[in-house]
């Protein structure tokens, strides 16, 4: 039994696109995107190395290029969540604070571990 070249294209694309569900770091989701390209243009490509080396370009080209980009984005946006949202407000200590030991201090409702600078 062989499968048609478009059939393993699109079963390396699910590959890839349940590997990405897996991790959250946005890295396998284009060589999904590539194997999908790829899938496409192999009904006029027949060479198993071309469309290898096809995917290959098309899927490291996208990673640079989002990588980049998300990058670039990710250095000019200052978060507001979690501990970036709370370094350097003021809280009222609920558990003693000693030198060099960790307390509890409460903020904006929420209760937080604390260590003294």
């Amino acid at each position: 039994m062989s499968i048609s070249m478009s059939t393993f294209w699109l079963i390396v694309a699910i590959i890839f696109g349940v590997g990405e569900l897996m991790t959250t770091s946005l890295t396998l989701i284009w060589f999904s995107i590539g194997a999908l390209i790829v899938m496409l243009i192999s009904i006029f490509i027949e060479s198993i190395l071309w469309q290898v080396v096809v995917f290959a370009v098309i899927s490291i080209t996208l990673l640079v290029i989002a990588t980049k980009y998300l990058v670039d984005r990710d250095r000019e946006v200052k978060y507001n969540t979690n501990l970036q949202g709370i370094i350097s407000q003021k809280a009222i200590v609920v558990e003693d604070i000693e030198p060099y030991e960790s307390g509890v201090v409460k903020l904006n409702g929420e209760e937080w571990t604390a260590i003294s600078k």
